[in-house]
Order: structure tokens, then sequence, then C-alpha cells
């Protein structure tokens, strides 16, 4: 950390092959692509050399790194959204409650990360910003510049998506490996 500080090349190289892959993941968690990936990467790690001393060397290095890389995501979201790539989502104002999404033996991370780069870019943020980076909603609204409100909804929906994804992919591979869903094997009742 001292020499990253002191400007060595070195230890920058370093400090990038240790945290690269990484903040690469979470990178793509925020883009619908490797190739904005890699662009908010590069942000990433100038913000975290131009502000390089204000990392405590007795503190957390890699939750000060993950720190910078999930505001920059939300930046470069803000940045988007200004420039009118995302839909609004302000006037949505109706509060819901949660759908918890459950990792199946027939779900990859990568199907399921699939499923998440597949939301609206609002959903899409909320989502990583509430379930996988683990900030509470106020916290999420904050960074997100909506209401409380606006952001329960949309990660409603976003589950809600998600979930939809998942029972169609589910039902699928259920049927293609020849396994019979409930619905399927359930007597009929007679009335």
């Amino acid at each position: 950390m001292r020499k990253c500080k002191e400007g060595n090349p070195k230890y920058q190289a370093l400090l990038y092959e240790q945290y690269s892959n990484y903040l690469m993941g979470v990178c793509m968690r925020y883009t619908r692509n490797e190739e904005d990936a890699k662009d908010l990467l590069q942000d990433v790690f100038v913000k975290i050399f131009t502000n390089i001393d204000s990392c405590k060397e007795d503190g957390n290095m890699a939750g000060w790194i993950h720190a910078i890389a999930v505001n920059t995501a939300i930046n470069a979201y803000h940045k988007k959204k200004r420039k009118g790539n995302t839909v609004d989502m302000e006037d949505v104002e109706e509060m819901v409650a949660d759908i918890h999404i459950q990792q199946n033996d027939f779900l990859s991370e990568k199907i399921l990360m699939k499923f998440v780069n597949e939301l609206p870019d609002g959903y899409r943020t909320v989502f990583n910003l509430f379930e996988i980076d683990g900030y509470s909603h106020r916290e999420v609204s904050e960074m997100m510049g909506s209401s409380y409100s606006t952001v329960r909804s949309q990660l409603f929906k976003a589950k809600r998506s998600l979930q939809k994804k998942i029972e169609a992919f589910l039902g699928k591979e259920l049927k293609d490996k020849g396994i019979k869903s409930k619905e399927t094997t359930q007597e009929p009742t007679s009335e």
C-alpha cells in the first residue's frame, strides 16, 4: 500500500493483478456487456490510484476498493440516466413485499448473472446494491437519488422478473431432463 501511494508502478501493477478479476466481476454486475464493464473497470482503477492516499494502511483495503467500484458504477448509472438512456422509475411509488430467489441445482451462477444482466438498468442496479452488495433500502435510495418506495418497487420488480426467468428456465430444464413438474404429477381433483 505504501509503495502504491508513492506511485511505484511495480506495486500498482501488483495491486491491479490482485484485484482486477474481482473488480471485473463487480463491474459486470452493473453493466450490460463486457465492453461496458471494461470501461467501468478502467474508471475504477483510475479512481483507486487517484485517491489511494485516502486509504488507511491499517484499514480494510479490499472493502475500500469495493466501495470505490460500487460508487463508480452508481456514478456511471446516474450519468447514463441523465443522458436519457434508461427508464425513469420515479413515478413508481408502491410499497411491495420482497420475493426471495433461491439458487437451484439446475442454475449456475453464470445463468443467474445472465438473467440479472437482462434486467433494465434501474432494476439491475438496485438488485445488485441490495441483494449482492448488502446495502439497506435507505442506503440504496440515497445512492440512487430515488425515493425509498421507488427502490422497494424496483427491487420487487427485479425479483419478480428474475423469478419468472428462473421458473421458465427450470421448467425447460426439468422437461429436458424428463422430470415432471408438480403441476403435471398432481392427482386431478373431482368437484
